[in-house]
């Protein structure tokens, strides 16, 4: 059988554990996200942040507030890796399923939705058939 496989990064308005890397205008101290918050919008560029809470374990820059700007106005989109991973299935991680025309379809789906770390597409020709 075929699977398709992508790990993706997502963004959302306001969504935690995730960073928008590049794009700083500033990189200030700040007590907490509500501050880093408050000190984006005195900024005249700040459009979003990102915070570094004091318990992240990827990143040691804790406490630090990065205001942001791009000329769309919107963290830039970090699409699914471009990497397809053929015959790959992370089974037992399923929380929502989707009939979609082809994985392109599927990988926006899973783009848009905040909780959405990975995705598999299924083709015709995957066994089990009671999982297509």
């Amino acid at each position: 059988g075929r699977a398709v496989t992508l790990l993706c990064h997502f963004i959302m308005y306001r969504q935690e554990n995730l960073d928008f890397p590049g794009s700083d205008v500033a990189v200030l101290f700040s007590p907490d996200a509500e501050h880093c918050q408050y000190l984006c919008t005195q900024h005249p560029a700040c459009l979003f942040f990102s915070f570094i809470r004091p318990d992240c374990t990827v990143d040691n820059r804790h406490f630090h507030c990065f205001l942001k700007s791009t000329p769309s106005g919107q963290p830039t989109v970090q699409p699914c890796l471009s990497q397809v991973y053929q015959h790959v299935d992370f089974y037992g991680a399923d929380y929502r399923q989707l009939f979609t025309a082809d994985y392109e379809e599927c990988q926006r789906a899973c783009t848009h939705d905040p909780a959405c770390q990975f995705f598999t597409f299924l083709t015709d020709d995957f066994t089990p058939e009671k999982y297509r």
